[in-house]
């Protein structure tokens, strides 16, 4: 989007200036310099131009550096609501009891303006240095990449308060525009990206009333969305044929920046993570037909340690995960799972994940699972997972091939055995004690699982967004005493409960579900995707049972069966939109038939830019190559891409020559220029035409000897074209002595028809 914005700036600055920037008042000693100076209309264009820019990216920063910003811009405001009241007072006196005084009055308004956005410069080094200081001693706390977003903010709001040259005004402006383009870091979704855009319009609109001030605002607008308009063209093609080269350096991580699940998990934690209705990631599964809602367990991280408050995951090792196999447990020493095309349970899924920016290294998948396509970028771990390189900090797509109805890991080994059996002794002795009587009523493992899930529906357990607090988050608290939690209570008492009754278990954290958007789920022949939010975040059990390997079971399915088979109840929704406090919450969209067609709609569209833009890969670029030419080789290729450049760049270099000189032919006329020429249109009408070396003071004189009763319109109308023609005046005096002027020809106007 800010491929264009150069283009814009050329265009900007090789118009003529006709508002005066510098200059002076007076002859000879007595002349006075005239910095540069902005009118009161463009000053607050300017202050809240600044204060959207910083909205933007609000949420990345400290809240105490949002408090100096705010501090900042509420200063500026003061200043500038007071410079008002003194270029009022110093028009009144000069009008008032020295109203012949109107150089003075010039000077005084030009001078007051300056200081609109002036302090001493004394008291700004030292908020300049507080501020850099504050900064470095939290730079450690909040990362390094939030630490330069904060400089950078400071230093946007900062250089308003020393606007005295031209050059000021101009890096004021490219530091909104670095801030803007810094808030695409975190995020590049199509409404944010619409946001930007619509902030950047604005931005150079700001720069473009400086050179058009006799324009209004929502024309320079309209000009800035035309020029924008105009080198789009550059910017798709220079965003299909450049070549997609890998970044010469990792963006710093805030470590703020981290959404989503965590490698430790407590009772509680998925809770509140919850709350939040955040885009976790989208699957593409073709024209295949969608798993059942109950099938879709994307599984993210495998927690077997288990140190009586909190699960954690194990060191996983690497495996290099192949098209023939599934990757196997390898921490646990499991032996990878070959397939045989003709077993009737291997039914090969093929679908597309792209997931969104979580500053985390996990991947999600249906289990088991192989990678497709290209393996560069994601490393295969224990527990059948699969984690990125690096750290996911933009859009990642990959391709994924998941066999649902294959067993896990048909043989366990004697460490893995161990390590899944695992559990404090003594910290949930009730738990325990529990424990013991399964092991005795049900020596077959499964029907140990079954009895505890029959055990958690007829009791009076309750599935809610707010359990209650548990004392060093005790398991035998929750099982027996509260019996109200979320689905990490219920898998972390289940799979305790396996452990102690000498089951391998384990527990697992990733996402349930998902929101289908798009035709039928059901036809082979859908179109459409499935969102999947932070909101779908779901912990399970698994536990290994001799000649089936791994076994997912769910207890959240016996205490809420629609969590698990079609998603959230109303209850639950109910509590999300009270806990959350939104003005419009995830209930009352889907409430709203109209509003959640309209929401549907919208993400239909998001997906189809983060597939197509944020996802626009160097494969989907050899591919749209490949389809278009054929197949070639590398040096074509590349060929292709330089001469695409040429030919862009060419082109735009030709547009730009037969625009200036569409300009130069065309002499541009300020308003007082063309009232004056309409005037003298009225004249040559009666017959009496102004001289092209003729002087407007000598051609006033001769209309005042012709037409005496236009000598007085006619001579003030003239006056004050040379006024504004050849002094330096202000631009609110220019304004209103050309409103003057206007008038001044309605009264020669109503003169001439009399």
């Amino acid at each position: 989007m800010f491929n264009s914005t150069g283009i814009i700036f050329m265009n900007f600055f090789k118009m003529k200036n006709t508002q005066p920037s510098s200059g002076y008042l007076g002859k000879g000693k007595n002349k006075t310099t005239i910095n540069f100076s902005l009118s009161r209309k463009n000053a607050w264009l300017l202050w809240l131009c600044q204060c959207l820019n910083i909205a933007v990216i609000a949420l990345e920063l400290s809240t105490w550096m949002l408090a100096i910003i705010s501090l900042s811009l509420v200063w500026q405001a003061l200043l500038l609501h007071q410079n008002r009241h003194r270029v009022k007072a110093s028009n009144n006196k000069s009008t008032g009891k020295y109203p012949n005084r109107r150089h003075n009055n010039d000077l005084n308004t030009h001078h007051n303006r300056q200081r609109a956005f002036n302090v001493a410069p004394i008291l700004l080094g030292i908020f300049a240095l507080l501020g850099c200081l504050a900064i470095a001693i939290t730079a450690k706390e909040v990362g390094i990449l939030t630490s330069m977003l904060h400089l950078l903010c400071f230093s946007y709001v900062l250089k308003a308060f020393e606007l005295k040259a031209r050059s000021d005004f101009y890096q004021l402006l490219l530091l909104g525009l670095f801030v803007l383009a810094s808030s695409l870091i975190f995020r590049q979704d199509l409404a944010f990206t619409l946001i930007t855009f619509i902030l950047l319009v604005i931005n150079l609109a700001v720069l473009l009333q400086l050179f058009s001030w006799e324009k209004t605002f929502a024309t320079n607008i309209k000009v800035v969305a035309i020029l924008l308009g105009q080198s789009t063209l550059l910017a798709v093609v220079l965003f299909l044929v450049f070549p997609r080269l890998s970044p010469f350096w990792q963006v710093p991580m805030a470590k703020s920046a981290e959404t989503g699940l965590s490698d430790t998990v407590k009772p509680g934690d998925i809770a509140n993570l919850t709350r939040s209705t955040k885009l976790a990631f989208r699957a593409d599964f073709g024209r295949q037909k969608v798993p059942a809602y109950s099938q879709l367990y994307w599984r993210a991280m495998v927690l077997e340690d288990y140190d009586g408050k909190q699960w954690s995951r194990q060191k996983a090792s690497r495996t290099t995960p192949s098209n023939k196999a599934v990757s196997s447990d390898n921490n646990s020493s499991d032996k990878p799972l070959t397939f045989d095309a003709s077993t009737t349970y291997v039914l090969p899924l093929n679908y597309q994940v792209i997931v969104e920016p979580s500053y985390q290294k996990y991947l999600f998948a249906l289990t088991p699972a192989v990678v497709a396509g290209d393996k560069s970028g994601i490393n295969a771990q224990a527990g059948f997972t699969f984690r990125s390189t690096r750290i996911i900090s933009q859009a990642k797509s990959y391709q994924l091939t998941s066999y649902l109805t294959a067993p896990l890991a048909l043989e366990l080994s004697q460490k893995s055995k161990q390590v899944n059996l695992r559990f404090p002794a003594g910290s949930n002795p009730r738990l325990e004690q529990f424990a013991l009587q399964l092991q005795h009523n049900y020596a077959d493992v499964q029907a140990r699982a079954q009895a505890v899930l029959t055990f958690i529906n007829k009791e009076k357990y309750s599935y809610t967004l707010q359990p209650p607090l548990l004392e060093n988050n005790s398991l035998d608290q929750f099982f027996f005493d509260t019996q109200s939690g979320f689905c990490v209570h219920y898998a972390s008492a289940f799979t305790f409960l396996m452990r102690a009754s000498g089951v391998p278990s384990r527990m697992v954290t990733g996402y349930l579900g998902g929101e289908y958007n798009g035709e039928d789920a059901q036809q082979s022949n859908s179109i459409g995707h499935l969102s999947v939010y932070q909101y779908d975040a779901h912990a399970w059990s698994e536990i290994w049972v001799a000649d089936k390997g791994w076994l997912r079971i769910d207890p959240t399915s016996a205490v809420d069966p629609q969590r698990v088979n079609s998603g959230w109840s109303s209850e639950l929704l109910q509590q999300q939109s009270a806990l959350n406090n939104n003005l419009i919450s995830l209930y009352q969209l889907k409430n709203s038939a109209l509003l959640n067609a309209l929401r549907l709609q919208f993400d239909a569209l998001d997906y189809q830019w983060t597939r197509w833009v944020i996802g626009f890969t160097t494969k989907q670029q050899y591919n749209l190559f490949k389809n278009l030419f054929g197949k070639m080789a590398s040096w074509k290729f590349a060929l292709i891409i330089g001469v695409s450049l040429i030919i862009s760049m060419a082109t735009l270099m030709l547009f730009l020559h037969l625009l200036n000189r569409t300009k130069k032919k065309q002499q541009v006329l300020s308003k007082w220029q063309l009232v004056y020429q309409k005037a003298l249109a009225q004249l040559a009408k009666q017959g009496m035409e102004k001289p092209a070396g003729m002087t407007v003071n000598d051609f006033a004189k001769q209309v005042r000897a012709q037409y005496p009763e236009l000598a007085i319109a006619f001579t003030r109308l003239s006056t004050s074209y040379n006024t504004l023609c050849y002094q330096t005046l202000s631009t609110n005096d220019q304004d209103k002595l050309a409103l003057t002027m206007q008038q001044h020809y309605q009264q020669f106007l109503q003169i001439l028809k009399n």
